[in-house]
């Protein structure tokens, strides 16, 4: 890798050079969120579902935290345990993906890192989902990654 001045590193640059062992989780608006949290559950680097349109574009976002309040919102306090928690994801099955998806915050592969970063902090995200020019899922920028690089250009 050659040295670059940190304000010159592209999205592009870092989510290329990016340890993944899987791609970031994705599901169709018309899913279920039984297929959302079968999603999230298979990726371990991720807490977040995208959401694709019919023609793959993102369209939204679907968070952990979102999938858990949504049903305690709908469903109640449940007691703690793991049947509870099996019972839960068979009773959110029906639901539609759709219907609880957030508008995506999303970032360009061609943006400047120091842009992404500052997006991630003032929105307090982990993680943002990076699009091509046709708002194509392209791959994820994770903080970690930011963090990573930050250290190997202070040697």
């Amino acid at each position: 890798m050659k040295e670059e001045p940190i304000g010159d590193i592209r999205v592009s640059d870092v989510i290329d050079r990016a340890v993944r062992t899987a791609s970031p989780a994705t599901v169709r608006a018309d899913a279920t969120l039984r297929k959302a949290v079968e999603a999230i559950t298979m990726d371990n680097e991720t807490r977040k579902v995208y959401v694709l349109d019919d023609e793959g574009k993102l369209a939204g976002t679907v968070t952990l935290e979102v999938l858990l309040r949504h049903a305690g919102y709908k469903f109640g306090v449940r007691s703690t345990g793991m049947t509870s928690f099996l019972r839960m994801l068979a009773e959110i099955s029906d639901d539609l993906v759709s219907e609880v998806m957030a508008k995506p915050i999303k970032i360009s592969s061609d943006e400047l890192l120091v842009n992404a970063t500052k997006l991630m902090i003032e929105n307090h995200l982990n993680d943002l989902p990076v699009v091509d020019g046709e708002n194509r899922l392209v791959g994820e920028l994770n903080g970690l990654d930011i963090l990573r690089l930050g250290i190997r250009t202070e040697k």
